[in-house]
C-alpha cells in the first residue's frame, strides 16, 4: 500500500490518478470523509477499483477491474469509453433510471 487517506489527500498527492475516488467522494460523503486506499501490485494486468458503502441500507461492494486502452496502457479503455460517451451527449438531459 502506498498511500491512505482520505479522498482530498489523494487528490493531492495523486492528481493524475485518482478521478474514480474523486468522483465518489462527491457524489457521496465528501472529499474529507472519503477513505482512499492505494496498492500497487506488478502483477496486477488491471486498473481495479474496489468501491464499498455501507449505510442505514445495509453494505456494498463493488469491484471493478478496467482493461488498459491498448493505443495508451496508462489509462483505461472504459475511461475513454465515457468521454466519448459525454461528449457524444453533451446537450441533452441527464437520464437516471427508466
Amino acid at each position: 500500500m502506498i498511500f491512505e487517506g482520505s479522498a482530498f489527500e489523494a487528490v493531492e498527492k495523486f492528481p493524475k490518478n485518482i478521478n474514480v475516488a474523486l468522483v465518489l467522494a462527491i457524489a457521496g460523503i465528501g472529499v474529507d470523509k472519503t477513505r482512499v486506499r492505494i496498492i500497487v501490485d506488478p502483477d496486477i494486468e488491471r486498473n481495479t477499483h474496489t468501491i464499498e458503502a455501507e449505510g442505514t441500507f445495509g453494505r456494498m461492494k463493488l469491484q471493478v477491474e478496467n482493461n488498459p486502452m491498448p493505443s495508451n496502457p496508462k489509462t483505461s479503455l472504459l475511461a475513454a469509453l465515457s468521454i466519448l460517451s459525454v461528449l457524444q451527449n453533451r446537450g441533452n438531459a441527464l437520464r437516471i433510471g427508466n
